[in-house]
């Protein structure tokens, strides 16, 4: 939702001694490395030299800014805040110093500051060249990438508060510049056949494994060298062999000599453990993590045969716990329940790791068989989308960086693509093109293939033979291949015509490599060869995700990205708009043409709003109601709702709405949802009948309604920023003044992009409205 882009800081200096009696602070801040559950001293001594590199220059003036800014990252991690923080403030610090040395600024100073964040200046050269729509194989040597205006500032944010930690005037030179504006892109929830897929294979995985390691722990039975897992690949199984080894070869050994081997049999039920919790609950990944034994079973009251779990964990920021059920009933795509799934992962947890109270549900183990201080997740990932073959629906995209690929092996060369970062901290790319030896040539070949014809199918690619037939071109432009798999099963898939040249190529390649091997070998489309001898690779598909970060594709253009963030953004959109826009246009009763203009072309959030509140409008109609009728019973019982399209139409048809310093309107009348009503109050005491004037109790009265105006959003805006300016003065009100950001920002959520965007932008450049000051907030609690 949407959130205030202005911090608001104090603007006097900090002075910083520096006396000569002072004993040295060390120069370590705690730092937590991603995958490290625990953070460490890290030295940033580094900081004091030209370029970050101890191999240049020291600069002795920048100690007494870089002591400080150590001295208030270990003061913030001792007051029980995360470490990754402050690891994410030194990652700017580096980064903004680096920059300025390479321009030659000094960077505690105004000017290197507006070097960097100026309205000519690093930031928005960034942003001028940042291009969304081009994927990083379309790019030429040395193209910059730039960034999204929207990561802007977040980027800021975190700069002024690393300067204002080195003891820096930093807020008051925020003033000198414009703003940054641009909409956040909001996470993409998985589609309705990403979610099958995923839930489908990784319960498949976590029910099929799972059973098997718990007995064999109870029994003292020890473990295969492999679990099979059957997957389903269109009308075909495939039997995949899963490794129970936790011996890890080519992984980072620590320097007690553990390590995680991320794709044996338990690590990786864990990891598909960890994204069916995210399935489940809804929880982000901090709170995934922190799910702690015990773990309880009880009985829905009001339904007796109901089975609900109850699981907590602790949001840090908030301050608060977060809670999720899990309940007894079978979802849409899998088979089993959240009741079983909970209850059979708490065994598998408390038999392999700790099951004492406040022990994690979740962990991988070491190559000792002990719980692991880590969880890396993105090796548990690489390991998933490799072994249950999750291929994304839109992985067709890459097919021209493919054939690029498979041209450029054919020629015994390969392609290098990566993003570098040059001597100003600018993200390039680094594209070439050199020689490799014939044997890496014939795998790329192979390996490029392999990934041209998984765009085109979903069936298992191993074991085709040599020859592939085709058909005529049909009416739909396309070419029907057929081939045998060496069980003697027939299959096939349609290609593009315009795309017959390239699968004849691929199959003039196995052709070539076939007529080397000796007759004895069945002649394969695709094989991994050794001394000329076809080989069939591992598991469903010889490609890793390891080799999709080597070509430089991206998360989700080829493999799925696992992500708690898109777990969560599919849940909500579920739980909103079921439906898509048919059903919007549906209980709407709006023309497509309005739809998209006045709701599609808007904040997706607002769009869920707009649908969530077409759905209750549905749930109200009946013959004694009409439709206008349930309207206005979903409106009173929405607490603020926005004036939006209809409704905000004519009230501007009537004239100026008139708002007050929060920026809501009313009718005057105050109607508190739990009954206190304050107005009737005052007026009793007073002994007139006055219009309500109580504008702490907007966030609580069904009267308050919001307005899709850009004086009226900026208010609002401005509101929220003195809120959340008054929280630390005031930490036995913080409760109160929480439930109201909550609700304001809610309500915030409800403007239309236009309206947002050009009061956002007054707010950047004129600071607060003119009618709201910290004494409104100061008088509303």
């Amino acid at each position: 939702m949407a959130k205030s882009k202005i911090t608001r800081q104090t603007n006097s200096v900090k002075h910083v001694r520096n006396s000569q009696n002072v004993v040295p602070l060390n120069l370590t801040i705690p730092y937590k490395y991603t995958i490290s559950n625990k953070p460490k001293h890290f030295d940033v001594s580094h900081l004091l030299h030209l370029g970050c590199n101890k191999e240049n220059e020291k600069i002795d003036s920048r100690a007494i800014f870089i002591r400080r800014f150590c001295e208030k990252a270990n003061q913030y991690v001792s007051n029980g805040n995360s470490a990754t923080t402050t690891t994410g403030h030194y990652e700017y610090l580096r980064a903004y110093l680096a920059f300025c040395d390479a321009v030659n600024v000094d960077p505690f100073t105004e000017n290197g500051y507006l070097k960097f964040a100026g309205n000519d200046g690093e930031l928005r050269h960034r942003i001028k060249v940042y291009s969304p729509s081009k994927r990083l194989w379309e790019y030429n040597h040395g193209d910059e990438l730039g960034i999204k205006e929207s990561s802007a500032p977040q980027k800021l944010t975190s700069l002024r508060t690393t300067l204002d930690w080195c003891g820096l005037p930093v807020s008051g030179w925020a003033l000198l510049h414009r703003g940054f504006t641009g909409e956040n892109t909001p996470y993409k929830g998985y589609s309705d056949e990403e979610e099958e897929l995923l839930v489908t294979r990784l319960e498949a995985l976590f029910f099929t494994l799972a059973p098997q390691l718990i007995a064999a722990k109870e029994n003292s039975i020890p473990l295969p060298e492999t679990l099979p897992l059957i997957i389903t690949l269109d009308s075909h199984e495939e039997v995949i062999q899963i490794p129970t080894s936790l011996e890890a070869r080519n992984t980072h050994v620590s320097k007690s000599g553990t390590a995680v081997n991320s794709g044996a049999a338990f690590n990786l039920t864990m990891g598909a453990a960890y994204h069916l919790l995210c399935f489940f609950t809804s929880l982000n990944d901090s709170n995934i993590r922190d799910i702690a034994h015990p773990i309880e079973v009880h009985t829905e009251e009001r339904d007796k045969s109901l089975q609900v779990v109850k699981v907590s964990s602790h949001k840090p920021r908030a301050n608060k716990a977060v809670d999720a059920l899990l309940v007894g009933e079978q979802f849409d795509v899998d088979k089993r329940d959240g009741v079983k799934f909970i209850q059979l992962l708490e065994r598998l947890s408390k038999l392999y790791g700790n099951s004492e109270d406040d022990s994690v549900l979740i962990f991988t183990l070491n190559n000792h068989a002990e719980v692991s201080d880590t969880f890396n997740l993105g090796d548990l990932n690489k390991k998933l989308v490799n072994q249950l073959h999750l291929l994304s629906p839109y992985r067709a995209g890459n097919l021209p960086w493919f054939k690029e690929l498979f041209y450029a092996y054919r020629n015994q060369q390969t392609i290098t693509l990566k993003k570098v970062v040059n001597h100003l901290g600018r993200t390039v790319v680094h594209k070439e093109l050199k020689p490799i030896s014939k044997t890496k040539a014939g795998q790329g070949a192979t390996n490029s293939a392999y990934c041209i014809l998984s765009c085109y199918t979903d069936l298992p690619l191993k074991g085709i033979l040599l020859p592939l037939t085709y058909s005529e071109k049909d009416s739909n432009g396309n070419v029907t291949v057929s081939f045998n798999y060496r069980n003697g099963i027939g299959s096939f898939f349609k290609v593009p015509a315009s795309d017959l040249a390239l699968i004849k190529d691929i199959e003039q390649y196995a052709n070539e490599k076939a007529d080397k091997q000796p007759k004895k070998y069945e002649r394969l489309l695709l094989a991994k060869n050794r001394n000329d001898t076809p080989k069939d690779w591992e598991g469903i598909s010889p490609i890793s995700a390891q080799l999709m970060r080597t070509w430089s594709v991206e998360p989700n253009h080829y493999y799925l990205s696992l992500q708690s963030s898109r777990w969560r953004e599919m849940t909500s959109n579920q739980a909103y708009a079921e439906g898509g826009i048919q059903a919007a246009q549906s209980l709407l009763q709006n023309a497509k043409e309005t739809l998209d203009r006045s709701y599609l072309n808007g904040l997706s959030s607002l769009n869920k709003v707009i649908i969530s509140q077409g759905v209750e409008v549905i749930e109200n109609l009946d013959d004694d109601t009409s439709l206008e009728q349930a309207k206005d019973i979903v409106a009173k019982r929405r607490g603020i709702p926005m004036l939006s399209h209809d409704e905000a139409k004519k009230k501007r048809e009537e004239g100026n709405i008139k708002t007050n310093p929060n920026g809501l309107t009313c009718n005057g009348q105050q109607v508190i949802s739990d009954g206190k009503n304050t107005q009737r109050e005052t007026n009793y005491a007073l002994g007139i009948n006055l219009p309500c004037a109580e504008f702490d109790m907007c966030h609580k009265c069904q009267s308050a309604k919001a307005v899709d105006d850009v004086e009226a959003i900026y208010k609002l805006i401005s509101y929220i920023d003195v809120l959340k300016e008054i929280l630390d003065m005031y930490p036995d009100s913080k409760g109160d003044i929480h439930e109201k950001i909550e609700q304001y920002e809610y309500t915030l959520d409800g403007a239309s992009y236009d309206v947002f965007d050009e009061a956002m932008k007054r707010f950047n450049t004129q600071s607060r409205h003119p009618r709201v000051s910290i004494d409104h907030a100061l008088l509303s609690l």
